[in-house]
């Protein structure tokens, strides 16, 4: 039996209905559900285009559900940058320069985390045990110097920290370690000074201390030639920056800085900047101010604290640093005659066993009662070789230069050398 031609037309137009309809709902849900190509410009390097999207490997980025959202800075392995859209060569068109980061203050739980920009912005440092950080400090306010201080550290222990600005990677994956405790009896440390205007020596000074992996650094003073110039800050901490970004350093103010507050805006130091202490190990370490300019007399300020750090002190190894030397084989005059009786008592009577001084530009090891004095000014500044007759005087040498100190319990071994790692002085203090 035939269908009659009426129902073969409207069962044709239902199969074209829903052909019709399968088709549309296809198409849609291909185009709601296409992934979308969303312009993203996260560089870790300076040299890379604005459209390179690169991490380091340790990063693996994931764009937050919505611009508006604020994501966190750190979950387990996966970093989350928040202000996603802003390249790195954005940020850094805004904010000028970087200069930092470097390490300030290094204790048992802490280190402070320090840098400068051109322009005003708003920075972070993420740290942890491992490249995947797992802790963040953000500096709130904004400007253009900054610090932030990591917590929570466990003694001599090796860290990874990395620096944001606006979001935005601005350093490499950096480590460095926390000071070692009262226990603790096996560290070392470099010492040198005068660096001045010489930024080509300088360099190779710096160059062969990070060869030497210290845990610390001492600046017996003249880090400049003009403490007023903030160029010649600018100039110090870039030629220092591969150093400072692993380590810290503790300064002494020499009669170059000129007390300037460029120096007190740039170091986060322990006590009043000025003059302070702090241990390491089995170590205790006194900074003073003796630039021919402060009062180091018995009713000082300094004096007093000298006197305090030294008689309650229970570390077996105590050193004192400062700029101009009691004891110095090319001059002597008033001045140095002055630092003789003040202070040279105090270092004799508490059993001192190094004082480091610069001034001047050369290496000088001297022995007074028992207490050596090292004079290390090869840091940069002119060299000088002019030399007196000298009781005390055991080695001198015009080179530029550092000095190695190594501690292994009751054993000290210093070294001095010259840029290229040469040892032309060796000596070692042994405790009873």
């Amino acid at each position: 039996m035939r269908m009659p031609i009426w129902k073969i037309i409207i069962l044709g137009l239902m199969v074209v209905a829903v052909i019709a309809v399968g088709g549309t709902t296809i198409y849609l849900w291909a185009t709601l559900f296409k992934p979308i190509s969303t312009p993203v410009a996260i560089v870790g390097d300076a040299t890379r285009a604005v459209s390179t999207v690169e991490l380091p490997s340790a990063w693996t980025p994931t764009l937050p559900p919505s611009p508006t959202v604020t994501p966190t800075l750190w979950s387990s392995t996966t970093m989350t940058l928040p202000n996603y859209q802003i390249s790195y060569d954005d940020v850094s068109e805004r904010i000028g320069y970087l200069l930092g980061p470097y390490l300030q203050n290094v204790t048992t739980n802490s280190v402070i985390v320090a840098w400068e920009t051109g322009e005003t912005s708003q920075g972070a440092v993420v740290f942890g045990e491992t490249e995947e950080y797992r802790s963040t400090v953000t500096k709130q306010e904004t400007g253009t110097r900054h610090h932030v201080t990591l917590t929570g550290l466990e003694p001599y222990t090796i860290y990874h920290y990395r620096l944001l600005i606006d979001g935005i990677a601005f350093s490499e994956d950096l480590t460095f370690r926390s000071a070692a405790g009262p226990d603790h009896t096996t560290f070392n440390f470099v010492v040198y000074g005068d660096t001045h205007f010489d930024n080509n020596h300088h360099q190779s000074i710096v160059n062969q201390a990070i060869a030497l992996e210290p845990d610390f650094g001492l600046h017996v003073g003249d880090l400049v030639n003009n403490g007023l110039e903030p160029s010649e800050w600018d100039a110090f901490f870039d030629v220092e920056r591969d150093l400072l970004t692993r380590l810290p350093l503790y300064p002494t103010l020499g009669n170059h800085e000129k007390s300037s507050e460029q120096y007190f805006e740039r170091f986060y130091l322990p006590g009043n900047e000025r003059w302070y202490s702090f241990d390491y190990g089995n170590a205790r370490f006194i900074c003073l101010q003796v630039d021919g300019k402060t009062d180091i007399t018995i009713n000082s300020d300094q004096y007093r604290l000298l006197e305090k750090e030294l008689t309650h002190n229970p570390k077996p190894w105590t050193f004192v640093f400062f700029h101009k030397s009691p004891f110095t084989s090319e001059y002597e005059g008033s001045r140095e005659q002055h630092i003789r009786s003040s202070l040279t008592p105090l270092f004799e009577q508490h059993g001192v066993d190094i004082v480091f001084n610069g001034h001047n530009h050369n290496y000088q090891r001297s022995n007074v009662n028992n207490v050596i004095y090292v004079v290390t000014g090869g840091g940069g500044g002119a060299l000088s070789d002019s030399i007196e007759p000298d009781e005390y005087l055991l080695v001198f040498q015009s080179v530029y230069h550092l000095v190695h100190i190594t501690i292994d319990g009751n054993t000290l071994t210093g070294k001095a050398m010259t840029p290229d790692g040469e040892v032309f002085d060796h000596f070692n203090i042994y405790l009873p």
